[in-house]
């Protein structure tokens, strides 16, 4: 399956190259070389799946996990 880069990814070859015409190219190397595709993936499930029980037992880690999420998957610049 055919993913579009993430977010981070495109931030992050729109700093490596000013060329756009090799940006999401760039962007899916990055993607694949870091896992980030993966991780987000996962992390998705691991939360939808274990909901409630994560939610009270460590609720500081869910809306860690969350923000993480909201980061790489968002378009606003991470801060430097």
């Amino acid at each position: 399956m055919k993913h579009n880069p993430t977010e981070g990814a495109m931030r992050a070859a729109k700093k490596i190259e000013r060329n756009s015409s090799l940006v999401e190219s760039i962007a899916e190397v990055i993607d694949r070389e870091t896992g980030l595709r993966e991780l987000v993936e996962i992390l998705e499930q691991i939360i939808a799946e274990a909901g409630d029980l994560s939610e009270s037992r460590s609720p500081e880690l869910v809306m860690r996990a969350g923000a993480v999420l909201r980061l790489s998957g968002d378009s606003a610049p991470r801060e430097d």
